[in-house]
Formats: structure tokens, sequence, C-alpha cells
């Protein structure tokens, strides 16, 4: 089995203002261009297909067009789960239709989790869900957590999976190795719950041969090979500049999976520039940028200036300055470590008020302080 893992595709994403519409809309059609040469036989979307739970009517064109698209002209299954982001009831629209298409979109949990069985390998649907909502379906008041949840869900599948067969699951959300957890996470990610609530544990899916996941943007494996984000198809915050995209193209057999990685250049990438103002403005580029600047000063009407050579400029900091003021920062938490109470307090009224305390107005707090110590 040969499929290809992706997720996160986040369809009319908007970065800094700037619509990521014509950059998806390119990078898909490259993608399509791309699965037409190789040999495949399922491919998965593991959640946010769309940015918002009610998308434009732009991007649910889009979609409409490159999921018609891989049907049609690649000629291969499609497997598409509701994410965070997502509308689970608009997502799944007209499911059960495009099923006789091979299209299988699984945007609501259900008390039996979808099982879609391709080349004798089966396929397990689980879309995101809030824990309170899985909790009332199933009628488990023990469902505390996205974890609970998770835990539930695949009890109840296992009870009825062959483990002499190939078994995929197909998830969304923030699954961690506990007892070494270096998951990369990014500044465009929504948190799935409050606290610690989001998080899921990878050893709950040790029975399955591959767990197709989404949510997090960097590709990247959780413990295992078998389990693994493929990561969002573009860049969509300043926190993924430095990141290197990828599609996971998955051969798969009992107890052997290959992951190879396929790259498809963006209509125009997003970076991070780093240098003085004169010299960045002697260049220019049609790639989002962020801008780090380390002039000393700050530069007139730098951003409009910028924008001149550089169209899709995103943002700018002055990182020198930034350094100057976390530096200055520090050494000043060092010194206050050094100080009494009196001098401290002494220190922020001639700050604040601009003259220094009397005698008199020492010996007050010196006893207010004294009293303090004796817990009177």
């Amino acid at each position: 089995m040969r499929l290809l893992h992706t997720a996160d595709w986040h369809i009319g994403k908007i970065v800094n203002e700037f619509s990521m519409l014509e950059d998806q809309e390119y990078f898909l059609d490259q993608m399509i261009k791309k699965l037409k040469t190789i040999e495949l036989d399922a491919l998965i979307m593991a959640g946010d297909l769309y940015d918002r739970s009610m998308p434009s009517k732009e991007a649910v064109s889009l979609a409409n067009k490159v999921l018609t698209r891989l049907i049609q002209e690649v000629n291969v299954p499609v497997l598409v789960i509701a994410g965070n982001h997502d509308s689970s009831e608009r997502v799944e629209y007209g499911a059960d239709l495009l099923a006789t298409n091979r299209l299988y979109i699984e945007g609501t949990v259900k008390e039996v989790t979808r099982k879609v069985t391709i080349k004798g390998v089966n396929f397990y649907l689980l879309p995101f869900a809030d824990y309170a909502y899985t909790r009332e379906l199933l009628q488990v008041e023990t469902i505390k957590s996205l974890e609970d949840a998770t835990r539930v869900q695949i009890e109840t599948i296992k009870k009825e999976m062959d483990p002499e067969e190939i078994n995929v699951l197909i998830a969304h959300g923030y699954v961690i190795n506990l007892s070494n957890d270096n998951s990369e996470t990014t500044d465009s990610e929504r948190p799935l719950s409050i606290g610690t609530a989001e998080y899921v544990s990878v050893e709950l899916f040790e029975d399955f041969d591959y767990v197709a996941l989404g949510h997090l943007h960097k590709a990247q494996k959780v413990k295992y090979d078998r389990v693994r984000y493929s990561g969002s198809l573009l860049k969509y915050s300043k926190s993924e500049a430095r990141h290197k995209k990828q599609l996971s193209l998955v051969t798969l057999e009992k107890d052997h999976v290959e992951i190879e990685p396929i790259y498809i250049k963006p209509k125009r990438d997003m970076r991070i520039v780093k240098g003085l103002f004169d010299e960045i403005m002697e260049q220019q580029s049609e790639d989002y940028l962020f801008f780090e600047l380390l002039d000393e000063n700050f530069v007139i009407d730098a951003m409009n200036q910028l924008k001149r050579r550089y169209p899709n400029a995103m943002g700018l900091e002055y990182v020198a300055k930034k350094e100057r003021e976390e530096n200055s920062s520090i050494k000043h938490q060092e010194q206050l470590e050094k100080l009494s109470i009196q001098d401290i307090f002494a220190d922020f009224y001639t700050h604040y008020k601009e003259k220094n305390l009397t005698d008199e107005r020492k010996d007050i707090i010196d006893n207010i302080l004294h009293q303090m110590e004796r817990g009177e």
C-alpha cells in the first residue's frame, strides 16, 4: 500500500492580512501534477481542510476543485477528516453521496468510528471533537479530557479490529510522547483545549500499523516512525519560516513502514531576513518576508520603504534594540537581587516621584517592614 499523508491545508488562510489562497491553489495544482507521475493507492487529508468554520466561497470553490481533480484526474481514493479549524457538520455535507465516488469525508464523531477498506487496508476515520461533545455522545462520564475521549474511541475500535490486517488511524490532535516530548509547535496552531487537557499520549496508538496525524504544522514523528504528522502544506507563520515543508509518501506493509518526503516548491517562500536596513534595501523579492533589523536606531517609515522593494513584507522587528532591552532587563534583575527591600522601594519612589525619600518617610517604611516580618 502506497499512500500520501497530508494535513492542515487551511484553505482560505490569511497571514498578516495576506490571503494565502493564490499560493494554496498554485501548490495544490503542482501537487496534483506530481501525483499523476507516481503510483498511489490512497490520499489522506488529516484535518483542517479549511482555516475557519465558515470558509469563504472562494475557499470552498478551491477545495471542491482540488478534491474533484484528485478523484477524476489522479484517480485515487481520498480520505478526509475534520480538524479543530473546520466546521464538522459543514465538512461532512454530502458525505454519503461523495463516498460512491471514493471521496470519504468524516466530519462528525460517531458512536462507531467509520472504517473504510481500500485494497485490504482498513482506514479508521477519527475527526476532531471537543471531549465534552464526545462524552455526551458516548454517554461515558469518565471522559474528562481529549486523551480520555481518544482512549474510549480507540478501545471501541479495537473490539472489532483484526490485528492480522493492516490498520491505519487518521486523527487530528496534539499527540505527544509523555516520557520524552520534543514535539514542535508553531504560532498558527489553535489550542485544542485549556491547560494540558489537549494532550494525547502516543501510547494509545500502539496497535495501529500507521497513524496519520494532523494539527502540528511541522512534519515529524511521535516516538515511532509509524505515528507521524505530515505538517501543513505551506508556511503559515513566522515560527514556520525555517520549516522544510513536505508531503509524506508512505509505503506500508504489515509491521513495516517507509517514509519518502515529497518536496514541492511554493509560489512564494516565507522567510526571515536579518540585517541592516540599507543593505536590505539593495535587494528585492516577491517572497513573504519577516524583517529583523540590526540597526541601532529606528528607521523613519521603514516598513513602507521596505514594501517598495518587498511587496509581500509581513513583519518588522528591531532585534538589536530588543536584545539590548533583554540584556538590560537581566542586568537590572541581577542588581535588584543585591539590594534590600528598603533600597528597592527607595528607587521605585525616586523613579515615579522624581524626588528622594526623606529620612522621615524611610523610618515609616522601615517600621512597616519590621511589622510585616513579625507578622503583625
